[in-house]
């Protein structure tokens, strides 16, 4: 991945996910716009594990079990595993403060996953995730 992400690799959150299925969330538009625009800059996506299942779970409270099981059949895109070393960063940036008191763990792992892979760019809408990014 360090290779790729000299190659326009980027880092899709859940919350971009979300925005992109479901047509009645506040950033969705914005969030087509972007997506658009990376597709158009030949960006290629990637997301985690702990990412996908989080967004699952979101457009599954959204849109319910029969647009969220669409959702999940459709959602082409590459799935890195999240390592028990980014858990253990993600966990240990929150414990000692080195995350914001209001961080989520998934968020710190993000972040940590982010550095294992050298990848700088990222497509997101959670404003609480992009003010982690500094």
């Amino acid at each position: 991945m360090a290779e790729e992400a000299a190659a326009s690799v980027v880092f899709v959150d859940a919350s971009a996910l979300v925005a992109l299925a479901d047509r009645d969330d506040a950033t969705h538009e914005a969030a087509v716009f972007a997506y658009h625009d990376l597709v158009r800059s030949a960006f290629r996506f990637f997301t985690t594990d702990l990412a996908l299942a989080e967004a699952h779970a979101l457009v599954l409270a959204a849109l319910g079990p029969d647009l969220a099981r669409s959702w999940l059949a459709h959602c082409n895109i590459r799935v890195l595993p999240i390592t028990p070393a980014d858990l253990e960063e993600g966990r240990r940036a929150i414990e000692e403060g080195h995350a914001p008191a209001d961080a989520r763990l998934s968020d710190a792992v993000h972040l940590a996953v982010l550095d294992r892979l050298g990848v700088t760019d990222v497509f997101a809408v959670d404003r609480g995730f992009l003010g982690m990014l500094g």
